[in-house]
């Protein structure tokens, strides 16, 4: 969206709150957040509203601006880059309203920055990217009389990507968000992001089924299954993937891209009557089912295997990758999103 003369990025709308200066960058429409969740996990009605992958993004001929922003909820980090370049990293403090600023790098002015032009982005865009856990508030921000524009779409990636998934598709547990394997894919691929990760309340609802097919993206990603493992059984998990699988057909994007579980502690957990494993085989396979039942040459099934390689891509909690297994996984997914890696096209029913 556009407002301010900043584009926000993976931001649905801006929202107003009583009490609250600024205003909320919010990533889901609030009457489908209000809406999400089951009886016994409704988190997803604030987790739509965490700023994760969330960017100002703007263009400006000042050589130096000021944006004030808040964080709520935990402190929040902020990269900050200039086109694809990382230009410096801050810390949102929670509760507090900071004031960025930030000047034009010195030794832009002694290169010829045409030949600075990147994967993804063009090099005098300034991109404000915010991390995990946390809910932003934008005040103002401040070119001392320069001007002031959103990016056009010559100065952006060509391909727009929908990322849908758990709190791994979030970015967790990562120390920077721009490691998480989503943002390392689209670097790689040299495509746009927008993360619609909802941390472990990503369960298939119609509400966020019927949201993704109205999306205007060229590729749509799926993460499902492991939130899902607690709440639900076989038949109920089948019914969610199967709403979800058909009702895309009705999306513009050009591929959609189906990620069953990626392995965790449930491929090796020592109860085989837990949940955890029983259902880590069981919810792969209806996932794997459903994809292949879909008639659509643009669906395609990634095996979380083929994603996540082995165990030394988790972090200690043996669910969530660590950093360098994020870095690693992206590079993986970059290479299904591009047709370099193995992915089982929808039409390829030799698995």
């Amino acid at each position: 969206m556009i407002d301010y003369g900043i584009e926000f990025h993976n931001v649905d709308h801006l929202e107003e709150v009583g009490g609250m200066g600024g205003k909320k960058l919010c990533r889901f429409p609030r009457d489908l957040s209000r809406s999400l969740g089951v009886a016994e996990n409704r988190n997803a009605r604030f987790r739509a509203d965490r700023a994760h992958g969330c960017e100002l993004r703007f263009v400006t001929e000042s050589k130096y601006f000021d944006v004030a922003l808040t964080a709520v909820e935990q402190d929040i980090d902020v990269l900050i880059y200039k086109g694809d370049l990382l230009h410096k990293k801050e810390v949102l403090k929670a509760g507090v309203c900071t004031v960025l600023h930030v000047e034009d790098p010195p030794v832009y002015e002694i290169v010829n920055k045409n030949m600075m032009t990147g994967k993804q982005f063009a090099p005098w865009i300034w991109r404000i990217q915010f991390g995990m856990n946390g809910a932003i508030y934008f005040h103002y921000i401040d070119t001392y009389d320069n001007t002031l524009r959103p990016p056009n779409k010559e100065e952006k990636p060509a391909v727009s990507w929908a990322a849908y998934g758990s709190s791994i598709t979030c970015g967790s547990v990562t120390n920077l968000y721009s490691n998480s394997y989503i943002n390392q894919a689209a670097v790689t691929a040299g495509w746009d992001v927008m993360n619609k990760g909802l941390s472990g309340s990503c369960l298939c609802e119609r509400e966020v089924a019927d949201y993704l097919a109205e999306l205007s993206v060229d590729v749509l990603s799926l993460e499902i299954g492991v939130n899902m493992v607690l709440f639900f059984d076989e038949e109920e998990t089948c019914k969610r993937v199967e709403y979800l699988l058909e009702i895309l057909k009705k999306s513009r994007a050009r591929d959609i891209f189906v990620i069953d579980m990626f392995p965790n502690k449930g491929l090796i957990a020592l109860d085989q009557d837990s949940a955890y494993y029983r259902h880590y085989r069981s919810f792969k396979e209806i996932v794997r089912q459903a994809a292949l039942k879909v008639d659509d040459h643009r669906f395609h099934l990634v095996k979380g295997e083929e994603i996540l390689k082995d165990i030394t891509y988790l972090s200690t909690d043996l669910l969530h990758p660590s950093d360098n297994g994020h870095i690693r996984m992206g590079a993986n997914l970059a290479d299904h999103l591009t047709g370099r890696g193995k992915g089982v096209l929808q039409h390829e029913r030799s698995i």
